[in-house]
């Protein structure tokens, strides 16, 4: 809870906010080592995250660039993280 207003803290992201398919790209990142490649980010025999797609992420700072080895890749940040967590949490607890 924010004490400056009764809207949610700043940084946390209810994952009902996101669409199915922003949810599945979060997952992508989580689950490869993402390299930049033509129109978006992809690692060998991962779908590709689109740059629209990164950019959205990264605005909700769910995502972080980071170089490693010279490479530009994409990371989930910790509230990317709490995000999915909470999302797989949901969809158990509605099965």
């Amino acid at each position: 809870m924010n004490f400056v207003s009764d809207g949610p803290a700043p940084g946390q992201v209810d994952p009902r906010d996101l669409t199915a398919a922003q949810l599945a790209a979060l997952r992508i990142v989580q689950g490869f080592r993402l390299s930049r490649v033509k129109n978006g980010w992809r690692a060998p025999g991962s779908p590709l995250v689109t740059l629209a797609m990164a950019q959205f992420l990264g605005g909700k700072r769910l995502l972080m660039r980071r170089t490693v080895a010279g490479k530009e890749r994409i990371e989930v940040t910790g509230t990317g993280m709490n995000t999915l967590t909470v999302a797989d949490a949901r969809r158990r607890k509605a099965a």
